[in-house]
């Protein structure tokens, strides 16, 4: 009786113990991290008043560079084949047949639901179509013909919700299409750019031909300087909303505006052509200079939006960001954090220490033309503050593990300015915060003379 009064003693002992070491875990889920409070988060704050308005890219590089841009841009309309970029169209079949997967209620998705948007990809008599379109709306590109979320396992961290492993991107309103298959049903189709690829709804486009193309490529266009911009056509009907990264044909400018032509479908879908104002401030003539004040003005504006996986909910996540915020300048970079830190002049760190790491990036990278890759994410050096390196990005949450080695996420969720240690100020006995300094791969210049490769996308990178 004794020995069992004493193990239960014991065992009283030990929950006690195991209760007073959880409570030591500091609880983050209502705490802003130290350096979002410390760092400005207006990216004009950063800014060298005798570098401000010089260019990053010689003016005539620059122009080079934007006529590669359009000329990307407008490579799905030149093309009667899969463009070469397209590599790995049905990845996802292979995918959900490998593990498995998790619909929008967090559990299993069953092998009939799966079979079921198999066959309706209809794999097997790819590529069933070879037509030319243009998106009429916002759309979200697809790695299957389906609106639903996949996930992997929701239990781990990092793995659940935003994580749409079947989310590719978003493609905003007037981006031209090579459309190379259809649904087996009819009501998707599988759509190409030179950026990124996937299914998409068939009333999300509408269709063009030779005529419509003439027309749409002016040789001058208008890149949005805003987001969710509303453009209305000329006879005040609503037609669609719009952002950073967007391009439009321009056909003039006034004291009031400019005016843009936007496409629209009519009710066989085909496209048809309205004219429409875009107010002074929401719009400038494509390319915008490039100086260290015109991005870090763009960037501005960006600051605090919330992060969304692969552009779902009208959002961004971090190469999206990066992506958009170039765009207006004509420089073309692909969609994904690992083929974005590919492009330019690119600098190895993950030999050094971490100390060197930063060190490296302080004395190397030029502000608002570097970008700064750990696996899975990447990130814009844009300066100084206070002796270290302070980086623009869009980044959903720091990693973090317990003394038990269970692993979660100190939640940030938005566009945001940070040091390389976001958050280390929490780390301790109980909780390591992991730190991305001591996750950094390499640097990369957007240097002239540069350009980047391999810009095709499927599966998207995971992020952190």
């Amino acid at each position: 009786m004794r020995q069992l009064h004493l193990k239960n003693l014991c065992a009283a002992a030990l929950v006690t113990a195991l209760l007073i070491m959880t409570g030591c875990i500091p609880d983050l889920s209502h705490q802003n991290l130290s350096d979002l409070e410390q760092l400005p988060q207006e990216p004009l704050a950063y800014l060298d008043p005798a570098t401000a308005h010089q260019p990053l890219i010689p003016p005539d590089r620059q122009l080079a560079q934007s006529a590669e841009f359009l000329e990307r841009f407008f490579a799905a309309w030149q093309t009667d084949q899969p463009l070469m970029s397209t590599q790995s169209p049905f990845w996802a079949i292979d995918w959900v047949g490998e593990r498995e997967v998790y619909g929008e209620n967090l559990r299993p998705v069953g092998t009939e639901r799966l079979q079921a948007l198999i066959d309706l990809a209809d794999q097997g008599s790819y590529p069933s179509l070879n037509r030319r379109a243009i998106t009429v709306h916002r759309s979200n590109l697809r790695a299957l013909p389906t609106h639903s979320p996949f996930f992997n396992d929701p239990r781990k961290a990092g793995q659940g919700f935003p994580f749409d492993n079947l989310q590719h991107a978003a493609l905003q309103a007037n981006t031209p299409l090579h459309v190379t298959h259809i649904s087996r049903d009819g009501t998707w189709v599988f759509a190409e750019t030179a950026l990124v690829y996937g299914w998409m709804p068939l009333t999300d486009l509408a269709w063009i031909d030779d005529e419509f193309v003439q027309v749409f490529q002016t040789g001058r266009y208008l890149t949005l300087t805003s987001d969710a911009v509303p453009l209305f056509d000329s006879e005040g009907i609503y037609r669609v909303s719009a952002g950073i990264g967007t391009l439009l044909p321009l056909t003039g400018t006034g004291p009031s505006g400019h005016q843009i032509l936007l496409a629209v479908a009519d009710q066989d879908r085909r496209a048809f052509l309205a004219e429409a104002p875009v107010p002074i401030g929401h719009g400038e003539v494509f390319p915008l200079s490039l100086t260290p004040r015109r991005l870090a003005s763009l960037a501005g504006s960006m600051m605090g939006q919330p992060y969304t996986w692969g552009e779902s909910f009208s959002g961004r996540d971090c190469s999206a960001t990066v992506r958009d915020l170039f765009a207006p300048f004509g420089l073309w970079l692909p969609r994904n954090s690992s083929k974005q830190a590919r492009a330019g002049r690119v600098i190895p760190l993950s030999e050094l220490t971490s100390p060197q790491r930063e060190k490296h990036l302080l004395a190397q990278g030029i502000p608002f033309l570097t970008l700064v890759r750990v696996p899975g994410h990447i990130m814009l050096y844009i300066g100084e503050h206070e002796g270290r390196a302070a980086l623009l990005h869009t980044i959903w949450g720091v990693r973090t593990q317990s003394l038990w080695g269970r692993e979660g996420r100190w939640l940030i969720g938005k566009t945001v300015i940070t040091t390389l240690e976001p958050g280390v100020e929490q780390a301790g006995f109980f909780l390591d915060i992991s730190s991305l300094r001591n996750r950094v791969e390499s640097m990369n210049i957007l240097a002239p003379g540069d350009s980047p490769q391999n810009l095709g996308t499927g599966k998207m990178d995971t992020q952190p």
